[in-house]
């Protein structure tokens, strides 16, 4: 193409182009202050705009300074310079029964102690952080003392003047206690300011426990005496009640023992009737030779009339009564009955309660159950706490954490009210 077609057909008038290049200007200006907002935005953060955006990040700054700056830099030089040393002594000991328990239910399925054991344990984890085994230790060896010390740091020194509810929840940080199951090996760790107060305290802590151990085992010991004890002093009363009432009885009939009586009445009653048989024979034999009237014959006659007298009167005595209206044998026998049988079990009552008593008195010259220490209180040689380094990790931590919540939460009700 030629330099002649590739001109414009007509010229561009100076209006028209003043105006396109005034439209081109403010294009070019329009895109200049959207690029320069655009970058201001992402430069310095949405919140510069705003109203309260320099008092915000002060407020942020200062609070940040305040709530994880200054307690994390406290906090160092208070574990670094001023915690005083904790030291922990640790002893292992059971409690065991000196029979071989019987298992229950969950024991014989799952292995574990019986729940006898388990419950002896736990009385004696409980008593070691109570009030009683404080105010004995106090009453002992004046526990406030090894922890009121003036070479111990005053967060964490007790105040000896304040009162034992207070000491309590102190001693309950000083002492912990473990029962490792299934054996149900119980781990005691005493803390302290030194080794050897650590020790010490930690030697009375199992002295008391085996106290508590003995004690319980008086008091089992004792309650078993006496309940024998009672158990004998009524088969005593008993029995001496059915002696006395046999003893009136044998006075009230004048018969000593029914069986021999019955056993004397029926051998003479069976003599007498044999001898009212011979009698009875001599008068039928000599009535064949002499007359009714003859003398012998009269002397037989009474004899048989005599005889018979006689069995009747000891079979009245077996089942009739006599003219004095005294008991007959038989009803004596059933009284008598009643009463040799009350006394055989009196006495049978009586020779079990000597025997449980005897027994129960036995028992109680053992032991049914100690404390069996199998490693000692140590004397620790470096201390266990405090955590030095740990400690001021831990607590700048817990700082940040929470600034970083109570600020998330500042952030969105500030965004919400924008």
């Amino acid at each position: 193409m030629s330099i002649e077609e590739r001109r414009p057909s007509k010229a561009i008038a100076p209006l028209d182009r003043a105006r396109n290049l005034s439209q081109a200007l403010s294009d070019a200006a329009r895109a200049a202050r959207f690029s320069t907002r655009v970058g201001r935005s992402y430069g310095t953060g949405g919140f510069q705009a705003r109203r309260g955006a320099s008092l915000f990040r002060l407020v942020t700054m200062v609070t940040f300074m305040v709530f994880v700056v200054l307690p994390t830099l406290a906090a160092c030089i208070y574990y670094a310079f001023i915690a005083s040393d904790r030291y922990v002594s640790v002893a292992k000991f059971s409690v065991t029964v000196s029979t071989p328990p019987q298992l229950d239910g969950i024991a014989t399925y799952t292995g574990l102690a019986a729940a006898s054991i388990v419950r002896d344990t736990q009385i004696v984890t409980a008593y070691v952080v109570s009030r009683a085994a404080v105010e004995k230790l106090q009453d002992e060896i004046d526990l406030r003392s090894f922890y009121s010390k003036g070479g111990v740091d005053f967060l964490s020194r007790f105040d000896p003047d304040k009162p034992i509810e207070e000491f309590v929840r102190y001693w309950e940080g000083m002492v912990s206690t473990s029962i490792a199951m299934p054996a149900g090996i119980v781990e005691l760790s005493v803390s302290a300011f030194s080794p050897e107060d650590a020790k010490q305290i930690a030697d009375r802590v199992v002295a008391i426990s085996e106290e508590l151990i003995n004690d319980q085992n008086d008091r089992i010991n004792q309650d078993a005496i006496k309940s024998a004890a009672d158990d004998l002093e009524r088969a005593t009363a008993r029995l001496t009640k059915a002696r006395l009432a046999l003893e009136k009885a044998r006075n009230a009939t004048g018969i000593l023992d029914t069986g021999k009586t019955e056993d004397t009445i029926n051998q003479l009653l069976t003599e007498t009737r044999g001898k009212l048989i011979d009698l009875q024979q001599q008068y039928e034999t000599k009535k064949k030779l002499l007359s009714s009237d003859n003398p012998q014959m009269q002397i037989v006659k009474k004899q048989i009339d005599s005889v018979a007298a006689q069995i009747a009167e000891m079979e009245s005595a077996l089942t009739s009564k006599s003219a004095t209206q005294e008991p007959i044998l038989s009803q004596s026998m059933t009284e008598f009955s009643e009463l040799e049988l009350e006394k055989s079990i009196a006495e049978r009552l009586y020779a079990g309660a000597a025997a449980n008593l005897e027994a129960a008195r036995i028992l109680a010259e053992q032991k049914q159950m100690y404390l069996n220490t199998f490693v000692q209180p140590s004397l620790p040689q470096e201390p266990k706490y405090p955590r030095r380094a740990l400690a001021p990790f831990l607590i700048g931590l817990g700082c940040l954490g929470a600034w970083g919540i109570v600020l998330g939460l500042a952030t969105l009700v500030r965004n919400h009210m924008a």
